[in-house]
């Protein structure tokens, strides 16, 4: 059970650690663009929601909630 704990605990540091830097990159982007109105790009146009890490960070978590619930339900029932 430790270890399970351990390793659910590595794989969250990552994952911060991932969404940390896609954010600092997506602001970086936001920062570079010059003008008043907003211009949507090529990558933004074809994914809109990829460019919203917050709504990424709900995506990702409530599927790893999901599987480890599904994972503590085969375990013991």
């Amino acid at each position: 059970m430790m270890d399970m704990i351990i390793g659910l605990a590595i794989i969250s540091i990552i994952i911060a650690l991932i969404s940390l830097l896609y954010t600092l990159k997506v602001g970086k982007t936001v920062n570079q663009q010059k003008g008043e109105h907003d211009t949507d790009t090529k990558a933004t146009a074809k994914h809109p929601i990829l460019f919203n890490p917050i709504f990424l960070t709900y995506i990702f978590g409530f599927g790893g909630l999901i599987l480890f619930i599904f994972y503590l339900t085969s375990k013991y029932y």
